[in-house]
């Protein structure tokens, strides 16, 4: 049971990406806080967090016997007092982690499509048992069967819509959370921003009892096949 490297290298540079780009937000919108603790950075040793990182992700993988994974990086301090509209600009900060998730993701497919029109991703024999082989690298969804760089970039596709797609579930304390609570009136915003502190109970709940694996589909899918459709249609636009 093991994890292919492009995945590792993938999932530190979209956490350090998604981290980043909430502080970046933040600091733009007047809150100085993340910056000042040097949190505006892709260095990857910024944004981990020793449970949230390594030991929930871990655990997670092990008793889903590798089926799944699961976890997150250090919290991006933010103190609203700073903004000039502080539910508002609060939401922007949230919805910039997985916006800047999704420009990764389009970035990769973008790289996927010229290198392919330079010939850097030729059709590459690959060996699925019994004597049969099959030629995989020509599209993107055949790319995670590809070589490393092949498959980092198909890898960058999927885990940055993943990651987009989780954070935009609207429960706390992920990102989709704040799109509720700037809508939702001043006392209620206090108590919605108040289940912060057992978001973690939230997700498992949500992911162990509820199915929510299921309802993450429904958005990840459509979102991905898109992206894929998006890459299919750059590899038939041969450059001259």
């Amino acid at each position: 049971m093991s994890i292919d490297p492009a995945v590792i290298l993938v999932l530190l540079l979209a956490l350090s990406w998604h981290e980043a780009a909430h502080a970046w937000v933040a600091d733009r919108l007047g809150d100085p806080t993340a910056r000042e603790l040097g949190r505006i950075s892709l260095n990857p040793l910024r944004h981990l967090d020793p449970f949230l990182s390594v030991v929930l992700p871990v655990a997670v993988f092990l008793m889903s016997a590798g089926t799944m994974i699961f976890g997150g990086g250090k919290p991006v301090p933010i103190q609203p007092s700073y903004f000039r509209q502080p539910s508002r600009d609060f939401m922007l900060v949230a919805l910039a982690g997985p916006g800047s998730n999704l420009a990764l993701a389009l970035l990769a497919v973008v790289l996927f499509a010229v290198g392919s029109w330079s010939g850097l991703f030729p059709p590459e024999a690959v060996d699925v048992g019994y004597g049969e082989v099959r030629y995989a690298t020509t599209t993107l969804q055949e790319a995670g069967d590809g070589g490393f760089l092949a498959r980092t970039l198909y890898w960058g596709v999927f885990i940055n819509v993943l990651l987009a797609a989780f954070n935009l579930i609207p429960v706390p304390p992920l990102d989709g959370s704040r799109v509720v609570g700037w809508l939702l009136p001043g006392p209620l915003k206090r108590s919605w921003y108040s289940l912060d502190r057992y978001g973690l109970l939230i997700l498992l709940v949500i992911f162990y009892w509820l199915d929510g694996l299921r309802y993450l589909t429904m958005v990840f899918v459509p979102i991905y096949n898109a992206f894929a459709d998006l890459s299919t249609w750059l590899l038939a636009l041969v450059p001259p």
